[in-house]
């Protein structure tokens, strides 16, 4: 995304970090890991939920819980890699740590807004289209979109790697993923691939939000959706700001990230009546379960 301004060329100066960190990057790094790590716990916590529960053994809690999947993989990486460096600022770490903690958050952040979008789908039709809930989410066809999915996005990511020049990675001092400039005058200051990546991003969130509006009811969760176009947002804004002024925008975009993921979570614990009542130890009818599973993908499930 952005390339650091120095006097001699070091290729992936970028990725390392300023020796000596700041009481900002304390702070930054220790809210980055607090909330990554928050978002692990509370996703690991969904998929056990989703394994426990009947009532998610559906078309609904494959999705979920793929795009769950997806966001503890990128948290994981901010707990283990994105939040230690930001903390200690270290000016030794080899690029391909920093390189594959971008990939890892790309190739996930973008597959759970692609899935979100299903996810979203897949609970309009419940609502719109009851009858043919069961014919459009068969089996087959919710392993063929899972799939389809994590063939998809890897695919689209590589070209960060594939196209000359638009190599990106982790970057403590920018607190964000950032370009790798190749060479001491760079044609550009910013990775053309990323700028595709974060905008279609982007545009796929404000459609999530189109589907949405289909279920205006579940005031919840339209708001998640809102909190993702934020995130979207921001980092699209970021994307090649340089100025020492940016890097609140910075800030804001990855973390907001991290708040959404962690938003998403809570959600299926919050406000789902029959996690409530699992968590309580009250058993949920199989009549309820059947009912529940279809009707409710379009209302509390999200």
């Amino acid at each position: 995304m952005s390339a650091s301004n120095t006097t001699t060329f070091i290729y992936g100066s970028e990725l390392q970090g300023r020796g000596e960190p700041t009481v900002a990057d304390i702070l930054i790094g220790s809210f980055m890991f607090v909330v990554s790590l928050a978002a692990v716990l509370l996703g690991s916590f969904n998929l056990y939920l989703i394994r426990k529960m009947d009532i998610f053994h559906n078309a609904f809690g494959w999705f979920w819980a793929s795009r769950t999947v997806a966001e503890i993989f990128c948290n994981f990486s901010h707990v283990v890699y994105s939040a230690p460096v930001t903390i200690m600022q270290p000016t030794n770490v080899p690029m391909v740590f920093g390189i594959t903690v971008a990939m890892i958050g790309y190739i996930c952040g973008i597959g759970a807004c692609v899935l979100h979008q299903i996810v979203s789908l897949n609970r309009c039709i419940a609502v719109s289209l009851p009858f043919d809930y069961k014919r459009i989410f068969s089996p087959k066809n919710v392993k063929m979109a899972i799939f389809g999915s994590w063939i998809f996005v890897p695919f689209l990511t590589s070209f960060l790697l594939v196209v000359p020049c638009s190599m990106i990675g982790y970057s403590p001092k920018f607190y964000q993923y950032s370009y790798i400039a190749c060479s001491s005058e760079p044609e550009r200051d910013h990775s053309i691939v990323a700028t595709v990546l974060n905008r279609a991003c982007l545009a796929l969130c404000c459609t999530t939000v189109s589907t949405d509006l289909f279920t205006l009811y579940n005031i919840i969760k339209f708001k998640r959706n809102i909190t993702m176009i934020m995130a979207a947002t921001m980092i699209v804004v970021a994307n090649n700001n340089t100025q020492v002024g940016g890097v609140l925008v910075h800030l804001l975009g990855f973390s907001t990230l991290q708040i959404t993921h962690v938003n998403n979570a809570l959600a299926l614990i919050l406000f789902n009546p029959e996690v409530k009542k699992f968590l309580r130890g009250v058993s949920v009818s199989p009549e309820s379960q059947i009912v529940q599973s279809t009707s409710r993908n379009g209302r509390t499930n999200q």
